[in-house]
Formats: structure tokens, C-alpha cells, sequence
């Protein structure tokens, strides 16, 4: 039961309306009637509603107002250099080389000297600013912005919506067809400790089809605290892929949000990859607008030390004749925690929906913790739906077999972990993208790809 009386203000929470005031006449878009009104709206929802904690069903696991003592200051883009070298060292060699249409975030500003705006024009993408937009936005973005699967009751939204510093708005244009991803780099900075709130909208409108790999990497900065939002409407019959990899510093607390709606026959294909930041909470919130609609959204994990990474997944079918599918798996070593909450919601009248969910957790330490809540909630009769969790320790069986057969027993226990997530990682088409993930869970385990 949600409890959502609040009877004091903590000091983080206090500082976070400090923080609207000092800086909300500075923010982008302040001067514009309509942003203005977005981020008045927002604040207020969040000072009613305060930070998230243990009492909220939806975050018994990751009580924000517990964890966050203390805010930081908004981070401020200074147009710091930034090596070719560095690029490969904060998302690693294989993406930072990757054959795409490059937008380079740094410090919540989108750096033109380093992104491919022209060439993404040239293939019928429009790309822009965000904090630049906010000054007069297009009709587009209006559309767009604060409207795609609104969560008026989320305080972690509101804080996104009231404090947006900057990001990316792409519209890929009715019909386009693109011929390499987008990749949208976002860096944080080699600065003092410093929060940054970013928004991100991506629009595919109807009959396109294209990819965007979203890289959340470390330049060097300590004590980051990211609030990171990201809109995505998929148009009639337009297909989009949708990929993140997140690697940020691991004292780092990383919020991520995505909104997405599907029109009719849309498909959406997603994948998240997390081994970064202390404090991890990835939300994903989809909605089935349009019939004969298809979604598959995907994950891994990779944990360690005392690093807590949670992943809460609301699908909603409103609307006949839809498939959702989910897979998500979480290696935990040391005392690590992992959380994975699902929820299908099917509405009355969405007859013939489809939806599978399916989360799994590899401990590889006694004092490793992982917390699964699958849900269904049905309310029409002509459906095909199931979900299913599980956790557990490596095969000492297999290993025995491996070791038997003269593999060492720390190569054994490589090979097993990366079977594991490799089930997860099967389900990116773009081999380039697939490969490289599977040479970041190969760091992570300390052995080598090859």
C-alpha cells in the first residue's frame, strides 16, 4: 500500500526546491510561457510529493530518500576538450569507433564541433539542441515534450521536467530509412561533484526505421548524480531500435527514465547494459496506443562490490492485438544487489495480446542480493500471457565438467557467467553492437574476449 502522506522534508529534499530557486529564472526556456509552465507544474508536483522511499510499492527496494543525503550542484558546460583517446576509455574502443551518426552530449550540452548534425539532416533526421529549443520550441517538440506516456505522479520525472539543463530532440522523418545508428554519446565531465538533468525526446514517424545507441560514460568526474529522461514515440508501421549502455563512475547515482508509445503496427526493439554507477534506477514506462503493435525490451546487469542497479518495467496494453516481450539477467558478485519489477497491465478489451516476461539472476557471492516482482494484471479473457523469475548459483556440475576437461577453473567460471548474459545479448541484431557488449562483459569479468 502506497503511503504517500509526507510528514517532513529531509535536508536532500529541501535542497532540491533550493536548487529550482536559485536556478530557475537561468534555465533554458525560462522566458517561454509554455516550458515555463512545464517546469512551475513539475516543481510543484515534486514538493508535494517528495522524494521516493520504501513505503512507495514501486520503490520498496530502492529508497531514493534514504540513499540521496546530500544535493549537488547543477553541472555547468564549460566546453571542455575532449580526446579521441577519452572517448574509447569512457564507452570503450568498439562503440566509440562505431560506423554511426555521432551526437556528442558533454555536461548536458549537445557539442556540435563533435556530432554529425549535418550528416543526420542529409538522411532526413532532425536534430537539435534541446536547451536550445526550449527558447522557442518547434510545434514538434511541443507535442513531444512532457507528452509521451505522461507519469503525473512520478517526483523523479517532475524533478527531470522543473530542473532539464539541456539533451536531444531527434525527429526521424515520415519514411526515412537510415543506414547507420545514431549514436548518442552523453559524458559528464572532468569537473567538481555536480548533478545534471537531462531530457531527450526521439520521434519516429510513421513508415521510418532506424537504430539509436544511447552511451552513458565517465570522463573523470566523481559524485555525479544524473537525472536522465528520454521521450520515445514510435509512428505507424515504423520500427525503431533503441539501445543503452551505461558505465558511469562507480560512485555515481544514475536515474534513467524512458516514456515510450507505440502507434499502430510499430515495432520496438530495446536493449539496457549497466555495469556503472553505485546507485542504479532504470524505469521504463511503455504504452500500446495503436493494434497489431510489437515491443521487445531487454537487459543485463553486471554488479559488484556494493553496487545496487533496479530496473522497474510498467507495459500497458490498451489496445487489441499487441506483443510485449521481456528478458532481462543480473550477475551479482560480492554484496551487490540487484532489483528486476514488472508489470503488464492488459485493459479491458485488449483481446488477443501477447506478453511473456522473464527475469533471472546469477549470484556468484553468498552476501549478493536480487529482488524480483513480477506482475500481471488482466482484465480481458482472450489473452496469452505469462512472466516467471529466477535466481541461483553457478552449476557445480558444469564447472566440474569444464574443469574436467582441463579448463581452469576461473576461465570455467568465465565461460559460464557469459553463457548466461549471452542469452540476453542474442537479442541485439546489430552484430557490431552485440560484440562490443560482450567485450564490456569480458572486462568485467577480467578475462579476454578473444
Amino acid at each position: 500500500m502506497d503511503l504517500p502522506v509526507q510528514q517532513f522534508r529531509t535536508k536532500a529534499e529541501q535542497e532540491l526546491l533550493d536548487l529550482f530557486a536559485s536556478a530557475g529564472k537561468a534555465l533554458p526556456g525560462a522566458g517561454n510561457p509554455f516550458v515555463a509552465g512545464l517546469r512551475t507544474k513539475a516543481i510543484e508536483t515534486y514538493a508535494r510529493l517528495g522524494l521516493p522511499h520504501r513505503r512507495i510499492e514501486a520503490w520498496k527496494y530502492t529508497d531514493l530518500r534514504a540513499r540521496l543525503v546530500d544535493v549537488l550542484p547543477l553541472l555547468k558546460a564549460d566546453g571542455v576538450g575532449i580526446a579521441e583517446a577519452e572517448f574509447e576509455r569512457a564507452i570503450g574502443p568498439t562503440l566509440a569507433n562505431l560506423s554511426a551518426y555521432r551526437l556528442v552530449v558533454v555536461e548536458g550540452d549537445l557539442r556540435t564541433d563533435l556530432s554529425d548534425i549535418a550528416g543526420l539532416k542529409a538522411a532526413g533526421v532532425e536534430a537539435v539542441s534541446l536547451g536550445q529549443a526550449l527558447e522557442k520550441p518547434p510545434a514538434w517538440l511541443k507535442t513531444a515534450l512532457a507528452q509521451v506516456n505522461p507519469r503525473d505522479e512520478d517526483p523523479v520525472i517532475a524533478l527531470n521536467t522543473a530542473l532539464m539543463t539541456g539533451g536531444v530532440a531527434l525527429r526521424i522523418g515520415q519514411g526515412v530509412l537510415l543506414d547507420k545508428p545514431i549514436h548518442l554519446i552523453q559524458l559528464d565531465g572532468k569537473g567538481e561533484p555536480a548533478s545534471t538533468v537531462t531530457r531527450n525526446i526521439i520521434l519516429a514517424e510513421s513508415g521510418s526505421a532506424g537504430t539509436v545507441l544511447e552511451s552513458f560514460g565517465n570522463l573523470g568526474i566523481r559524485g555525479l548524480q544524473r537525472n536522465a529522461v528520454t521521450e520515445i514515440r514510435v509512428g505507424d508501421k515504423a520500427a525503431l531500435k533503441h539501445i543503452k549502455l551505461q558505465r558511469e563512475g562507480e560512485d555515481a547515482l544514475h536515474l534513467s527514465t524512458w516514456l515510450l508509445e507505440l502507434a499502430a503496427e510499430a515495432r520496438y526493439h530495446a536493449f539496457q547494459f549497466s555495469t556503472g554507477a553505485a546507485l542504479a534506477r532504470n524505469q521504463i514506462y511503455a504504452r500500446f496506443a495503436g493494434e497489431h503493435a510489437a515491443l521487445d525490451i531487454s537487459g543485463a546487469s553486471l554488479l559488484r562490490d556494493r553496487q545496487h542497479c533496479d530496473t522497474t518495467l510498467l507495459v500497458e496494453h490498451r489496445v487489441p492485438h499487441c506483443l510485449s516481450r521481456e528478458l532481462f539477467k543480473a550477475v551479482l558478485d560480492d554484496e551487490a544487489r540487484g532489483v528486476f519489477q514488472g508489470k503488464i497491465i492488459v485493459s479491458p478489451g485488449a483481446q488477443k495480446t501477447d506478453g511473456k516476461q522473464m527475469s533471472g539472476a546469477l549470484l556468484l557471492s553468498e552476501s549478493a542480493e536480487f529482488d524480483a516482482k513480477p506482475e500481471l494484471e488482466i482484465f480481458a479473457d482472450d489473452v496469452v500471457c505469462g512472466h516467471g523469475a529466477t535466481s541461483g548459483e553457478l552449476d557445480d556440475d558444469l564447472l566440474f565438467y569444464l574443469e574436467a576437461r582441463g579448463i581452469p577453473e576461473a576461465q570455467a567460471r568465465a565461460l559460464l557467467i557469459r553463457a548466461f548474459v549471452g542469452e540476453a545479448l542474442e537479442k541485439i541484431e546489430d552484430e557490431t553492437i552485440r560484440e562490443a557488449l560482450a567485450r564490456a562483459s569480458a572486462e568485467w569479468l577480467g578475462v579476454s574476449y578473444d
